[in-house]
């Protein structure tokens, strides 16, 4: 688990401190802030700075060409925690194809990869959660996620994935509910199923490493966002994962809040990105901790997170 980071020249920032992270942590701060990027620096560091997750990332943002990650091509970039770091210089060939090379010969960066899901902001792929469910199936782990399902219905006692009728090659989910005599297609619930079946098929994948969940809200309803948020501080303990996410809601924030100020076994921090105002960093992106000691006061003073 990461107890703090330190991110250099790693797009939007120059020089980035988080001096204290927690076992669950949410990110909040305007448009532009880094919000995404640093969920992007964990996932780097959690592959080891390896060249194909540099690669995966251009892909993932269509920006596979020449120094678009980067501020300057002579400039390294290093994401360090309180233990471990990756640190490279980039170059790249004709083919557009990267080549990374290390900048600190003394560590053994590559060596330090680490399980980690990135929940983006649009739903996956029924493919996808199929393919995750199956490797929960396997591992016999599968009753985890068919209770979270409950969250959002009581009712719901299985998911089940099968052959698409409309497309033999995939496979889409299905929910067995008390009292329906047929399966339900998961699309057919609505978004906040589909994202909690996301959420948490992830967070089994992230078991001992990372679960990185941007733009928390999306699908979930406001009215659900306290219950998804004390399972994920449960599992976080329970599979030995590091949380962090981020958002846009006020309600998501006042959830989280309270959830992490009734958790006395599971450190929650809200991390504050902005500009700095300061002649030294002026527009340089800073972060700011809260722990839960300060949670409930940043709630109820009505600090703005946009």
């Amino acid at each position: 688990m990461l107890d703090s980071l330190h991110i250099k020249n790693f797009r939007c920032f120059e020089d980035l401190t988080i001096p204290s992270l927690g076992r669950v942590n949410l990110i909040v701060g305007r448009n532009n802030s880094g919000k995404s990027t640093l969920l992007e620096a964990i996932a780097v560091f959690a592959q080891g700075g390896s060249t194909e997750s540099l690669r995966n990332l251009l892909k993932s943002r269509h920006e596979l060409f020449n120094g678009v990650i980067y501020q300057e091509r002579s400039k390294s970039i290093s994401i360090q925690g309180d233990k471990e770091s990756v640190c490279f210089y980039p170059d790249y060939d004709d083919r557009l194809g990267e080549v990374y090379e290390n900048c600190d010969p003394e560590h053994e960066w590559r060596d330090h990869q680490k399980p980690f899901a990135l929940v983006d902001s649009q739903l996956a792929h029924e493919n996808d959660l199929a393919q995750q469910w199956d490797t929960a199936y396997l591992d016999s782990e599968e009753h985890i996620v068919k209770e979270t399902l409950t969250i959002f219905n009581a009712d719901i006692t299985n998911v089940i994935f099968v052959q698409s009728p409309d497309k033999k090659e995939e496979r889409v989910a299905v929910l067995k509910i008390k009292g329906k005599a047929k399966a339900v297609p998961l699309k057919a619930m609505g978004e906040g199923v589909s994202r909690i079946l996301q959420i948490f098929l992830s967070a089994l994948k992230a078991k001992n490493g990372f679960l990185l969940i941007d733009e928390f809200e999306n699908g979930l309803h406001y009215s659900i966002q306290e219950e998804v948020w004390k399972k994920l501080f449960t599992l976080a303990k329970e599979l030995d994962i590091q949380v962090v996410a981020t958002t846009h809601s006020e309600d998501t924030l006042k959830a989280f809040t309270k959830v992490a100020v009734a958790n006395k076994e599971v450190d929650g921090k809200l991390i504050a990105l902005g500009r700095s105002a300061g002649k030294s960093n002026r527009g340089q992106i800073i972060a700011h901790v809260y722990g839960e000691d300060r949670l409930e006061w940043i709630v109820n003073s009505g600090m703005e997170i946009r």
